[in-house]
């Protein structure tokens, strides 16, 4: 149990699927299934929610920030590209879930942070497929620049998007 537990400054859920053994992205509208939806779904957004639900409030009455790792796709308004119809999908759901979750939290917390962050490309499992070994940022780099992006947010940022850079993010 959780409950007994905290308080916690600084909450990171770093959890996300893009693609899996037996599935990749989807490119058109034809490759929709909804067995992927859902896998994508439970990890990329169930699993955060139920993440909020139970630790948002053991968070640091002073400053606690909870961040959950989202991208950059995720964003309705940046979309220019389509395709990725789970994971963007997804990771919109995230956006939104922080987004409502710290106006509730607000009420009671009012110096929570809560964040959704893109760590950029990362050379990652996630991302190797579509990228290679080669192409990406280092996993360490991208903790360095989230964690400094997160150090200068106070709640007023609170259910905000931001980029590794510290950019605010369009919904």
């Amino acid at each position: 149990s959780v409950a007994g537990q905290g308080p916690f400054h600084l909450i990171i859920n770093a959890a996300g699927v893009l693609h899996g053994e037996d599935f990749m992205p989807e490119k058109r509208l034809a490759d929709l299934n909804q067995a992927q939806l859902l896998a994508t779904f439970q990890i990329n957004t169930f699993g955060p929610a139920m993440l909020l639900r139970h630790f948002s409030g053991l968070l640091d009455r002073q400053r606690g920030v909870f961040a959950m790792l989202s991208a950059k796709v995720g964003s309705i308004g940046d979309n220019r590209l389509g395709g990725w119809y789970s994971y963007r999908a997804s990771k919109a759901a995230l956006n939104m879930l922080i987004k409502t979750a710290s106006i509730e939290v607000r009420r009671s917390q009012p110096n929570a942070v809560l964040l959704a962050l893109h760590p950029g490309t990362v050379n990652s499992r996630l991302s190797q497929p579509f990228r290679g070994a080669e192409i990406g940022r280092p996993a360490s780099d991208a903790a360095r620049d989230l964690l400094r992006v997160i150090d200068g947010l106070g709640p007023e940022a609170s259910g905000g998007f931001y980029a590794y850079s510290g950019e605010e993010l369009p919904w």
